[in-house]
């Protein structure tokens, strides 16, 4: 996946939160058994439909609706899919001289971006919310020299912790003799 120089040693692996995910599959779930809801109302009379579109309705929905329910579950499928992938390659590797941050976007669009440790200006933790607050996960924004923007992450577990491994390493590398 990335390449490290020789005698570099990941330190931690950061990922979004397992709630994004949950949240990601809740939603799914539940929009995969509407139509199914939507159906059973419709059939049982529950949701009035006039004579004439009713009978159409109900011959069509006879025919087809196996056929339209797989469609429905794959185009889903594909959508949890495309969330999946997005969650799982979006990382931030925490090496002992360098952060890197690999930010995929879509199946074949990655921006990779590395910084080291001496050019880290601020670090900031973000947490709000209920939820965020309890299960502890927020955003991680670091603040590099050099470059016009920050660099972040969403949803990080344990952010907390991250920024002191991070400001630990700094510390480190700040109070090594240079060579």
């Amino acid at each position: 996946m990335i390449k490290l120089e020789e005698g570099e040693h990941i330190i931690k692996i950061v990922r979004r939160h397992y709630f994004v995910m949950l949240t990601s599959l809740v939603t799914v779930s539940l929009v995969a058994v509407l139509p199914l809801v939507l159906l059973e109302m419709i059939m049982s009379g529950f949701i009035p439909v006039e004579g004439n579109l009713g009978t159409i309705l109900t011959d069509a929905l006879s025919e087809w609706k196996f056929f339209a329910y797989s469609l429905w579950l794959l185009l889903l499928w594909i959508a949890f899919f495309i969330e999946w992938t997005d969650y799982y390659l979006d990382v931030w590797i925490i090496t002992d001289r360098r952060i890197v941050d690999v930010e995929q976007k879509g199946f074949f669009n990655r921006e990779v971006t590395s910084f080291l440790y001496r050019n880290i200006q601020d670090i900031t933790v973000e947490t709000r919310g209920l939820i965020p607050t309890l299960l502890n996960f927020g955003t991680l924004h670091v603040q590099t020299a050099g470059q016009h923007r920050e660099i972040l992450i969403r949803s990080a577990a344990c952010p907390e912790d991250v920024r002191s491994t991070i400001l630990a390493l700094q510390g480190k590398e700040n109070s090594a003799p240079r060579v």
